[in-house]
């Protein structure tokens, strides 16, 4: 493909439902749009978002179930391709990535995207392992970029030499200008009752902590005057809809999985809840909040307090409180907000804004590179 830009090969998991993804998916979509040579490289080349990359980004699929598989093939990509930059996203990818360039002796740039916690995402035995071998190889990036402040605090507590290499860019949530009809409906029953809706949307994982928001759900809804939706997939699934059944609430609680236009849920929404134990930077809270949609999060590290600026935008509740969020779950429902306030801090993340942000990054890093 001509370009006028440098080529770059962003190195992700799999492009399965997710934060992460998402924020990636809406990345490389818009540099491929300003010009960049972009290569997409997922070690297993499924998930929900395929569909939606654009046609000019190349996709490779490594066809490997997991990272440690993968070392050989990537190393061959890299050795065959070449490209100016390589961004890695998530830990297991990241250091796959960091041995392979040893293997095949890359020259060009290799940027870390830390899109979690580093601290609380790297648990057990696994965890202590990959800390460890972070430790001895992420001093070999050129750069890492964080998420948040937050983000970059908890790396900087992590690798304290590397402070001049961090640099905070928000990832690309919100489309330019782009916002759900007023007109649709989501298709899904609970939106043609008198009840309120309460949405949750995310990969369904313990992190995620949604156990938490079923249980509050349970608090407050005695007269059977709401409903609660979480959107999304994951391994807790099947426990959630158990949870649910054992409350005796199944009949209000609904999971309906992936679904491709979470804007129009959350903007026909009454109320959107976060849960999570920890995050980097939600990218469901900033979608919610461009919708107009109230808000309540836990107080987690690191994103929410970020986004919502201390509560100004939306409630902030404590970790793993039960009551604490089913009282907030009252409170906000019988309040108004003012939808304009919270879609205009929601523009601050939109994809032009960001992805100009990352254009001058790449600009900078590169063309120093290409100087010297």
């Amino acid at each position: 493909m001509p370009t006028n830009k440098f080529y770059l090969a962003f190195v992700i998991g799999s492009m399965k439902f997710g934060g992460a993804e998402r924020a990636i998916l809406n990345l490389v979509n818009a540099l491929c749009k300003m010009g960049y040579q972009i290569d997409l490289v997922l070690i297993d080349g499924k998930g929900e978002f395929l569909p939606l990359i654009n046609e000019e980004v190349k996709v490779i699929d490594l066809q490997s179930k997991r990272s440690v598989f993968a070392f050989r093939k990537f190393s061959k990509y890299l050795s065959k391709n070449n490209p100016d930059g390589v961004i890695a996203i998530q830990n297991h990818v990241q250091l796959m990535v960091l041995i392979c360039t040893i293997i095949s002796k890359y020259k060009g740039k290799i940027v870390l995207n830390e899109q979690s916690t580093f601290s609380e995402n790297l648990n057990g035995l696994k965890g202590f392992f990959q800390k460890g071998l972070s430790k001895i190889l992420f001093p070999m990036a050129d750069k890492l970029i964080t998420v948040s402040e937050g983000v970059k605090v908890d790396m900087i507590r992590h690798f304290p030499r590397l402070t001049d290499r961090i640099e905070v860019i928000y990832n690309p949530i919100v489309a330019t200008n782009v916002s759900p009809s007023s007109n649709s409906s989501p298709d899904h029953p609970f939106f043609n009752s008198d009840k309120k809706v309460i949405i949750a949307a995310g990969r369904l994982t313990k992190s995620k902590n949604f156990e938490l928001l079923i249980k509050a759900f349970r608090l407050v809804n005695n007269n059977n005057e709401f409903h609660l939706l979480i959107l999304g997939d994951g391994e807790e699934r099947n426990n959630l809809i158990l949870l649910a059944k054992k409350f005796k609430i199944d009949h209000f609680v609904s999971l309906p999985g992936f679904v491709s236009d979470p804007l129009t849920y959350f903007s026909k929404a009454d109320l959107f809840v976060l849960s999570s134990n920890f995050e980097g930077l939600p990218g469901v809270l900033i979608e919610a909040l461009s919708c107009g949609c109230k808000i309540i999060s836990t107080n987690c590290n690191f994103g929410p307090s970020e986004i919502l600026e201390n509560g100004k935008f939306g409630r902030l509740v404590p970790v793993n409180n039960v009551d604490a969020l089913a009282k907030s779950i009252l409170l906000a429902l019988s309040e108004k907000n003012d939808p304009f306030l919270l879609k205009k801090r929601a523009n601050d993340f939109n994809i032009e804004t960001i992805s100009s942000r990352y254009d001058d990054f790449f600009k900078k890093l590169l063309e120093t590179s290409n100087s010297e």
